[in-house]
């Protein structure tokens, strides 16, 4: 018996139970119709998973990135305050890494975490641009220059926080 005798002989058989078989058939024709057409069509609500899993995490690395941001603009001592800037920079590298980590699963939880993302690539960009003015500068106020341009980008990652938390 050849391949090709053996594929005839498969073919002819499946072709005889489904012949024998027509409401089962039938049916379950109907049942996998169905059941994919509901799976790539629900619109599936992500944030209580995203909330429980994903966000402590994420709410960690902002509370500690917006944390020293915050301790260097009130910080007085000059020397102190370019620490807790250069500190910042590297904690929010720590959060853009955190929110690139997240694989959340809907649509619409992988576009919200795609601005988070992006807002935190622009933050990084902007906080390396605002260290390069401040070794060519020394009385550059890096600080406002940090929350004027941290205000522009606010928008990005306000758009990731309504998904989160919707507002009525």
């Amino acid at each position: 018996m050849g391949f090709a005798e053996f594929l005839r002989s498969l073919v002819l058989s499946c072709a005889d139970g489904l012949r024998r078989n027509k409401l089962p058939v039938f049916l379950s024709s109907i049942a996998v119709v169905l059941a994919t057409t509901l799976a790539l069509t629900s619109d599936y609500d992500e944030r209580p998973r995203y909330r429980k899993i994903f966000l402590p995490e994420i709410e960690k690395a902002e509370s500690q990135f917006f944390g020293i941001m915050r301790e260097a603009e009130n910080e007085p001592d000059p020397a102190w305050r370019a620490r807790y800037f250069l500190e910042g920079h590297r904690r929010a590298k720590t959060a853009l890494r955190v929110a690139n980590e997240e694989r959340p699963a809907s649509a619409a939880a992988r576009k919200a975490q795609r601005e988070l993302v992006r807002y935190y690539e622009l933050v990084d960009e902007q906080l390396a641009i605002i260290r390069t003015e401040m070794s060519f500068n020394e009385s550059f106020d890096y600080v406002a220059e940090w929350n004027r341009r941290n205000a522009e980008l606010m928008p990005i990652r306000d758009r990731w926080l309504y998904w989160v938390h919707p507002r009525p």
